[in-house]
């Protein structure tokens, strides 16, 4: 059964790698969360990346010859690449900006807008500590390096998978909204995040004309934009990884 099961996870790898192979300018998208050192009493060490970690992998990126992406989804090149950055943390402006810059790498950053200068509140303290979230002059100071795009999450980090579909609509659409009236941004995406399982109505609950990125690899249904193709390399590295090398 073991090995059934195994040779099942081969095939799906060799399958998926095929109709990527078959879509040059499928999109990948590389999403982190946090950015450091898990805390010593965390149950989420899988949500963590370290500065070097992510270091190695923009310097394995650039030698396989990933084009990286700002945003902008249209006329894409070979090889695309998005490095999304969930949440909004701190971390980002001094820990992964200053990389960024060094690599001269664009990314795109997910904030939920009501806690700007806050902490993420959706998180479970009981799990890990909280973190504190960018502040509006930061993030104003980020999208002014021609670097950072935008994209928004719920208002409050808000789990949309497990509310109804009208009330998940409302605030996925305030996300967007109040990113530009409140904060001057433009949204160039709408991320399901956090997700604790797959969205129903995502149709029905999505901002329309943007880009949306959910975990899993999927075409975009609501704009038929780019095959959208998102990984956590944090909780799933092996399947990052081997999805990245079949098309360095």
């Amino acid at each position: 059964m073991l090995y059934l099961a195994l040779g099942l996870v081969i095939l799906a790898g060799i399958l998926t790698g095929i109709a990527l192979y078959r879509k040059p300018n499928a999109l990948f998208i590389l999403a982190y969360e946090k950015i450091g050192k898990a805390p010593q009493n965390s149950r989420l060490k899988n949500e963590w990346i370290t500065v070097k970690q992510l270091k190695k992998t923009l310097l394995w990126l650039r030698k396989h010859h990933f084009t990286p992406v700002r945003g902008n989804l249209s006329n894409l090149p070979q090889k695309p690449v998005l490095l999304a950055f969930m949440g909004g943390h701190q971390a980002f402006i001094s820990d992964i900006f200053p990389l960024l810059q060094e690599f001269q790498m664009p990314a795109m950053l997910f904030v939920p807008v009501n806690l700007t200068g806050t902490y993420n509140t959706w998180q479970n303290p009981h799990q890990e500590p909280w973190q504190n979230l960018l502040t509006e002059k930061e993030l104003k100071a980020l999208a002014q390096s021609g670097l950072i795009s935008f994209g928004a999450i719920s208002l409050n980090g808000e789990d949309l998978s497990a509310l109804p579909a009208d009330q998940a609509a409302y605030l996925a659409q305030e996300g967007v909204f109040r990113l530009h009236t409140q904060l001057g941004l433009k949204a160039e995406g709408f991320a399901f995040y956090p997700a604790e399982k797959k969205i129903k109505n995502i149709t029905e609950i999505a901002p329309k004309n943007l880009t949306v990125f959910i975990d899993n690899p999927t075409p975009n249904a609501l704009t038929q934009k780019a095959v959208l193709n998102v990984f956590f390399p944090q909780k799933h590295p092996w399947k990052t990884f081997w999805n990245l090398f079949i098309r360095r």
